[in-house]
């Protein structure tokens, strides 16, 4: 029998798309709005739409992390870039975030994958960083008003 304070790992389903878009815009609000502008957030927010979540888990894996019927955190591989990772802030700092990233990284190993990928946004990058990801380079995109979203690609080798 799991602990109830364990959280449980399982694959996304079609009725988490909700939950976990509401979960994502929360993060993105509270993480993202001290390190980018507001037309930044606003370019997150609208990238990771309901559509994108179904169409990467469609196409990929994506990963549930829950307690109690509530969504703590997600990931998703697609080939071999990991896409959408997110936790819940007020359990960020408790290890949910690295256990994502070691079932999304033996899956992409299962699946004879040498080599994984992914963008970090600037909150993010000390993580991935931690976690032995390479910065690939510093990048960005021009979002509305001619301003800038920065980010790193980065990328490690199993």
């Amino acid at each position: 029998m799991e602990h109830p304070d364990n959280p449980t790992v399982r694959t996304f389903q079609a009725a988490d798309q909700v939950a976990l878009q509401a979960l994502i815009l929360r993060t993105i609000d509270i993480c993202y709005c001290g390190h980018y502008c507001a037309e930044a957030v606003r370019f997150f927010k609208d990238y990771h739409n309901k559509q994108a979540i179904r169409r990467d888990a469609e196409e990929g894996c994506t990963i549930v992390l829950g307690r109690a019927g509530r969504i703590l955190g997600a990931g998703t591989l697609v080939g071999d870039e990991i896409r959408r990772v997110f936790v819940d802030p007020a359990f960020q700092r408790q290890g949910l975030g690295r256990l994502i990233m070691r079932h999304l990284e033996e899956r992409a190993a299962a699946s004879g994958i040498d080599s994984i990928r992914l963008d970090a946004s600037l909150p993010s990058k000390a993580f991935y960083d931690r976690l032995g990801y390479a910065t690939v380079e510093a990048a960005f995109l021009e979002v509305e008003n001619g301003r800038r979203l920065d980010f790193f690609r980065m990328q490690k080798i199993f």
